[in-house]
């Protein structure tokens, strides 16, 4: 009962979402508060879908997402398994290092890598030295550069690879399997769980990404939707458009949660328990 209690407070932000994108003006700021509306408007969804061009910014923010859960999958899997399997100097004191920086804010990291990105060698008409030219600004390589690899996602591999049978892999390398041989055709077939779990996180993380397209982005056709639609809650009267675009917007996420609910569970319970 308790869990039905809190599963229905949790929910009920979601219903008042969809009914107010539904509403007219006058039902938004009544004083009556009507769960259902007395008439569906649709005008919102299509008043916000045009006037944002919300093609363009779904487009861009899949776009960015899918590089990102790529580049995540493929660098934290590779910087786990080195963690978990290689022995090389200083191993464990970097590990700690490395889980230390997930201390520090991305606020705080957003001067730096803007200036890194704005100076970034051999792009957007940058010489070698990062000069001459805007570097990645306004391009989907520095929108996806800060999504490049997560500490968390080389913690969760890293404490998989620790728990998956060792014995698998001395008896492929005892067959001639080479550590990358190993690593691509024996580690990673047998991580769907996790790969499918962090691949849900890295997704949400950069659909959901508001500071650091803002930052960067300058130029409207290159805007993903989270920059496209704060320009919409700057103007308090603009409920029902609001509501209509955040309607929108969260469908996606919803579908991919459900497809990828049962990853995160196993890759939860395989990759959170060994030390």
């Amino acid at each position: 009962m308790g869990l039905l209690l809190i599963a229905v407070v949790m929910f009920l932000p979601f219903v008042w979402m969809l009914s107010t994108s539904l509403k007219q003006d006058s039902e938004i700021f009544g004083e009556t508060i009507r769960w259902i509306p007395t008439v569906f408007d649709w005008e919102n969804y299509s008043y916000i879908y045009k006037s944002l061009n919300m093609e363009v910014l779904f487009r861009n923010t899949l776009y960015v997402s899918v590089l990102a859960v790529a580049a995540q999958v493929l660098l934290c899997s590779m910087a786990g398994y080195a963690f978990a399997r290689l022995n090389f100097p200083g191993k464990n004191i970097l590990f700690i290092a490395t889980i230390l920086t997930m201390a520090v804010p991305f606020e705080v990291l957003v001067l730096p890598l803007f200036i890194l990105v704005r100076n970034f060698p051999l792009f957007g008409g940058n010489n070698l030295l990062g000069q001459g030219g805007v570097g990645m600004m306004n391009s989907y390589s520095g929108l996806v550069f800060p999504h490049l690899v997560t500490v968390y996602g080389i913690f969760i591999f890293r404490q998989f690879f620790l728990g998956f049978p060792k014995e698998l892999e001395d008896a492929a390398r005892i067959d001639g399997a080479s550590r990358p041989r190993i690593y691509w055709n024996l580690i990673m077939p047998n991580a769907g769980p996790v790969i499918g779990t962090m691949g849900l996180f890295s997704f949400l993380w950069a659909w959901n990404d508001l500071l650091w397209p803002v930052v960067l982005i300058k130029d409207t056709n290159m805007k993903t939707l989270q920059a496209g639609i704060s320009t919409v809650a700057q103007n308090p009267s603009r409920w029902g458009e609001m509501m209509a675009a955040s309607v929108m917007i969260t469908i996606p996420v919803i579908l991919v949660f459900l497809v990828l609910q049962k990853f995160l569970v196993q890759g939860v319970a395989t990759s959170g328990l060994k030390g």
